[in-house]
């Protein structure tokens, strides 16, 4: 009765940030650099834990990224340059009051650092200027603090006293980037480096989060459920009638374990989806604690 066995279904987490709408992005080139090593960025942009080393991937566990990770099969980050940058896309989305759109274009921005040809060249990511268009057009009414230690811009914190609009503080996407700590390439720039951003540079990403595995061939579904009817009826017309009470009562027992099963199942989807909307509405006035005590819920769970 193998082939009556229930085909399990896995369901795989896309963590790409929609980088289809970025697919016309600047002109400017990203050239892959497999000989190159990785570079510390300086400036507010922590030092790799991988300095001198050319990009590796990254694997699961502790040391997995915690943002970026579209870049885990070849990065120099480690989650020493992943959690500043978690923390500015999560205040971003809190207490910046920014669109969706601005969220996601500037998440991107800040995992340029960790795009494996931006880490080997030295200097603070270079990103084109394009992009940086679009960042600030898209962020110009998000809310950005000054960091007193860094003198840089960054989405409005928890401690932040003084936050104003994007566009109170720069007037372009060139001085918003260059204002938060990145290099800009421009339209003019004579030199050959590449720049992060452009439409060369972002199309490796988006191929790797759209790549979908083949799917197998499915038997149908019809005929197989009648087959296995066929041989349980058969079963059962050769067995006694204890047998058939014991069996009756397996089926109970296994019912009642499913149903538990799929009950703790919908609780737990349940608790991610609130998960969800608590990060993303922020919890004004009592965000963090909220999504603190529902973090400690699903592990318990």
């Amino acid at each position: 009765m193998g082939r009556c066995l229930t085909k399990k279904v896995f369901l795989i987490r896309n963590p790409i940030l929609f980088l289809h709408l970025l697919i016309s992005f600047s002109s400017g080139a990203m050239k892959q650099d497999s000989k190159g090593v990785c570079v510390s960025k300086g400036g507010r942009f922590p030092p790799y834990e991988s300095e001198g080393k050319p990009p590796k991937p990254v694997g699961k566990g502790s040391k997995d990224l915690t943002l970026c990770q579209v870049f885990r099969k070849r990065t120099c980050c480690s989650p020493a340059q992943t959690n500043p940058a978690f923390v500015a896309v999560r205040n971003l989305a809190t207490f910046g009051e920014a669109s969706q759109e601005c969220q996601h274009l500037f998440e991107l921005l800040e995992c340029s650092i960790c795009n494996p040809n931006v880490g080997v060249q030295p200097g603070p990511p270079r990103i084109c200027a394009s992009f940086c268009n679009k960042v600030f057009e898209a962020c110009k009414d998000a809310y950005f603090a000054s960091n007193a230690l860094t003198q840089m811009i960054g989405p409005c914190g928890v401690n932040d006293i003084i936050c104003v609009k994007t566009s109170s503080w720069e007037s372009n996407g060139t001085s918003f980037c260059e204002a938060a700590g990145f290099s800009v390439q421009r339209n003019d720039d004579s030199r050959k480096e590449p720049c992060y951003g452009s439409k060369a540079s972002l199309e490796p990403v988006v191929e790797s989060s759209w790549r979908r595995k083949p799917k197998k061939k499915k038997t149908p579904l019809k005929t197989e459920t009648l087959s296995c009817f066929k041989d349980l009826l058969q079963w059962v017309r050769v067995m006694t009638t204890i047998q058939k009470v014991s069996l009756g009562v397996s089926f109970l027992v296994a019912g009642m374990f499913l149903i538990r099963q799929w009950n703790n199942r919908n609780r737990k989807q349940r608790l991610v989806a609130i998960q969800r909307a608590a990060r993303r509405l922020g919890g004004k006035t009592k965000g963090n604690s909220y999504s603190a005590a529902i973090d400690r819920r699903a592990v318990q769970s």
